[in-house]
């Protein structure tokens, strides 16, 4: 806790609380960057050498608390990036809460929702209270086959939720989760003869926060029917995959966390295989769990 400011009456005893030191105290323990007072931006007014009196200890702090509030959705929100103005490496303690109702997402799959990085010094503290949804993004679903040689192409893998890279405690009150793997496309249809050959389905959008992209339709030339692209997902579910001729559909994309499904396949011409579902953390080992929520995806 900071000494107060100006205004306040504060004594030596006020400084031995928030610095510690040595009985009998002096002010001569306490000159910034000395030991026991750290020497920070936040703490600019205590000298580093000579003259040094109480009045420049008006709000000086042995520790720094950060409180970052999400109140509003946001994308690939970054910790340190946001870590504020009144940051001061080493003895900064930051605690992000994410209000309840609000989502943290990604604007791609490769991308993360949430991310602590190494950045951070050592000394730093790093919490996170998650009281709403830390979601991914999906993956896309894959394509349709196309007539006459084209397999249904394989559903992308859902995207990561939480990237950490140093200690840090987090508090999940809600609900952390990766990506839904995109459905796999259906394969094309040649058919007996007499029957007309199809395209297949595209695969659907996995579930994430964006959904992933629906995968388009086989292409078709004349005398070929036509198949539909699957749908996208969205944040709850994943994306319907999309219907084909002859039962060729594309494969449905995962939900939250969940792997999407392989797309029909057609005697010796494969559906596309589903996408994986992504991590709802990646960097677990440093993760301090005092409440685990819901927690959907993989893990790593």
């Amino acid at each position: 806790m900071a000494i107060p400011g100006p205004g306040t009456a504060i004594s030596m005893t006020t400084i031995a609380t928030e610095f510690g030191g040595t009985v009998p105290h002096s002010l001569s323990e306490y000159y910034r960057g000395g030991g026991l007072v750290p020497n920070s931006p936040i703490n600019a007014a205590v000298p580093t050498s000579g003259q040094i009196a109480i009045g420049d200890f008006y709000g000086a702090t042995n520790r720094v608390a950060i409180p970052l509030t999400l109140s509003t959705n946001s994308f690939n929100y970054d910790v340190y990036t946001n870590r504020g103005p009144t940051y001061s490496a080493g003895i900064s303690d930051i605690t992000v809460t994410v209000n309840p109702g609000i989502t943290v997402g990604s604007t791609s799959a490769p991308t993360y929702s949430l991310l602590v990085p190494s950045a951070f010094n050592p000394g730093d503290t790093v919490t996170i209270i998650n009281n709403g949804l830390i979601q991914a993004m999906g993956g896309a679903g894959g394509r349709g086959g196309n007539y006459p040689a084209g397999p249904g192409s394989p559903g992308s893998v859902g995207g990561n939720a939480v990237y950490i890279n140093r200690p840090t405690t987090i508090t999940n009150n809600g609900t952390i989760a990766g990506g839904g793997g995109g459905g796999g496309g259906g394969a094309h249809f040649v058919g007996a003869k007499g029957q007309q050959p199809a395209a297949g389905g595209g695969g659907g959008g996995g579930a994430g926060t964006n959904g992933g992209a629906g995968g388009a339709a086989g292409s078709v030339v004349p005398g070929v029917q036509s198949a539909s692209a699957g749908s996208p997902g969205t944040s709850p579910a994943g994306g319907g995959g999309g219907p084909a001729p002859r039962g060729n559909n594309g494969g449905a994309g995962g939900g939250r966390g969940a792997a999407g499904s392989a797309g029909v396949t057609d005697g010796p011409r494969p559906g596309g295989s589903g996408g994986g579902a992504g991590n709802y953390i990646v960097g677990n080992p440093f993760v301090t769990w005092p409440a685990t929520g819901t927690r959907q995806g993989g893990v790593a």
